[in-house]
């Protein structure tokens, strides 16, 4: 909500307002009337010829099956098969008879491919028309035995059956007794008997699947329209078209009679059946995209030379604020933005110029006084001093004096030169450490036990200067002093890219509370002034390391304190600090 407040934000919302308010009526208007009743359109359209091709088909088969069937209720047949059965005509009489109706009978048919009979007593004896010799000879090497087993099942009726790749329709001849003398077999040309359908399918760029009686296992188109068995054509509905698949869709009729079933179903890739559709909306959508760059033009200009300027004053306004003077902003022009940014520019330059004044006089008065308390405590004279009573405990032979001497110049010097050095090598910062476990050694005696464990090869690692000793301090005031004593560890390693330091001390264990005060520590907060020496580290690890650096104080398993450091090395890029001279330093 508090960016909707700004009006480099509220500019371009009222644009895309004015921009996406029509273009949602218009899409609203497209897609949800106007293209919804395109394709109801064309579903009705397709439906419709579907339908019809599946009555035309129909017709088809309803014409087939009363050939068929008048080949025994015209008489024919079944006279001269009684004629040979009294012996009034002989068996060759009796198969001239036959071929010569089913000759006449069914030659002329275009959906018969060929039309043959045999009796039950000699049903090797297959007679063909002329015409369909060629086809006939494929069936009765592929299917004529199946056809004799199904006589028994038939009855008086006809049934389709697809057998060796073949369509058939096969029937019973009865005589006045209705007992079986022979079979009817008229076998069918698809395309033609299913060409109504296969229009329909060519129009629509469809795949046909059309199931038949005995057939039903198989297409008759001999085309895959199931997706391997993956489309259930029973579920679909006559009359709908219902999706089956990515991109798919179906249909389905679906015919009955006394003598067959048809189920014929229509596979339709979506690119087709809304292909037109789709390329109207694409159409639209592309019309609304072409303003796409005008609205992006008119943005443009808003932002460059409304919201822009702006925002370049609120900038400057806030650094102002924050205290940097002489900020100016790059605005020109001759209209109103452009002269108020001409006017800002000029008024903060005379504001620095009023101030400059006091505060280089504010500057030159602190400096003074920083290099009047530098003189006071001058590292080179004190250095100088300790020299002088080194020697002169040297000379008494105070070999112990000698030693305290030694470590206070080690620490003073730590503290107070290292050149403004804010990295050294770890061989220097254990030097530190070492002057101050003598003097800790000095007050404790042999209540205190120190131990130092370096590895060779991290000798040469760079650490943040004066990191050590704060850590020994802190175990010796937060955990030997507490308990009386104790034993510290500083072991120092490589691991991986980092420098291990680890401090292991045997004192106090840590409680809630000083736990408390650590975690705050550990953020660059020390409350009440506890744990200021690893407060301190904390925050320089982070300045100099971006975060890189990973200190820890925890519990061991063994009980007792361990505060570890990770420090990166090896192409690590500490962050820029002051160095002390107006500069900085790495």
């Amino acid at each position: 909500m508090r960016m909707l407040k700004k009006i480099r934000v509220q500019l371009p919302v009222i644009m895309l307002i004015c921009y996406l308010l029509p273009a949602v009526l218009l899409g609203f208007y497209m897609g949800g009337i106007f293209i919804r009743d395109e394709q109801a359109k064309t579903e009705a359209a397709l439906l419709t010829s579907v339908e019809y091709s599946r009555l035309l088909t129909d017709e088809n088969l309803s014409r087939i099956v009363a050939l068929a069937r008048a080949a025994t209720y015209d008489g024919e047949l079944d006279s001269a098969a009684a004629q040979r059965d009294a012996g009034e005509i002989s068996e060759g009489v009796f198969l001239r008879a036959a071929r010569s109706y089913i000759e006449r009978k069914y030659s002329r048919e275009a959906t018969v491919e060929f039309a043959a009979c045999f009796t039950m007593d000699n049903p090797d004896l297959l007679l063909v028309n002329r015409g369909g010799a060629e086809a006939a000879a494929g069936y009765q090497a592929l299917a004529h035995e199946a056809v004799m087993a199904m006589s028994g099942e038939l009855d008086t009726r006809c049934r389709f059956v697809k057998l060796g790749g073949g369509l058939y329709l096969v029937r019973n001849l009865m005589n006045a007794r209705l007992s079986p003398y022979g079979m009817l077999v008229l076998g069918l040309n698809e395309e033609r008997l299913l060409s109504p359908m296969l229009d329909v399918a060519r129009q629509w760029n469809a795949r046909l699947d059309v199931r038949l009686d005995e057939a039903e296992g198989e297409n008759l188109t001999g085309e895959d329209c199931g997706f391997a068995g993956q489309i259930d054509w029973e579920a679909i509905a006559p009359g709908k078209i219902e999706p089956v698949a990515v991109g798919w869709y179906a249909c389905a009729q679906r015919g009955t009679s006394r003598d067959y079933s048809l189920r014929a179903g229509l596979l339709l890739d979506r690119r087709r059946l809304y292909g037109g559709i789709d390329t109207f909306r694409g159409l639209l959508a592309g019309l609304l995209f072409l303003l796409v760059p005008i609205l992006g033009v008119i943005v443009w200009y808003v932002h460059r030379r409304i919201s822009r300027p702006i925002m370049l004053l609120a900038e400057a306004s806030r650094r102002i604020e924050a205290g940097e003077m002489g900020v100016t902003v790059p605005m020109h022009g001759d209209d109103e933005l452009g002269s108020l940014g001409k006017a800002f520019s000029n008024m903060s330059l005379r504001l620095e110029e009023l101030i400059d004044r006091t505060y280089k006089e504010e500057i030159a008065l602190r400096d003074a006084q920083i290099q009047a308390m530098q003189s006071r405590i001058n590292p080179h004279f004190i250095n100088n001093a300790l020299e002088s009573i080194n020697w002169q405990a040297r000379i008494e032979q105070s070999e112990s004096i000698c030693a305290m001497v030694d470590s206070l110049s080690v620490l003073l010097n730590a503290s107070m030169s290292r050149n403004d050095r804010r990295i050294v090598t770890l061989r220097e910062e254990l030097e530190v450490a070492k002057a101050y476990f003598y003097f800790v050694g000095l007050s404790y005696g042999s209540r205190l036990n120190t131990h130092m464990l370096v590895d060779d090869d991290a000798l040469g690692a760079t650490v943040p200067v004066l990191t050590i000793q704060p850590l020994i301090e802190n175990a010796v005031e937060h955990g030997i002093a507490p308990a009386g004593g104790g034993e510290i560890r500083l072991r120092c390693r490589r691991a991986d890219a980092c420098l291990r330091l680890e401090v292991v001390n045997s004192g106090k264990p840590i409680t809630a509370q000083d736990r408390q005060r650590i975690d705050a520590a550990m953020r660059g907060d020390s409350l009440g002034g506890a744990h200021l020496g690893l407060s301190n580290i904390a925050t320089r690890l982070r300045l100099i390391y971006a975060g890189a650096a990973v200190i820890r104080v925890e519990t061991g398993e063994d009980g007792l304190t361990h505060v570890t450091l990770d420090i990166p090395q090896d192409g690590a890029r500490p962050a820029a600090l002051p160095d002390g001279k107006g500069g900085t330093t790495k």
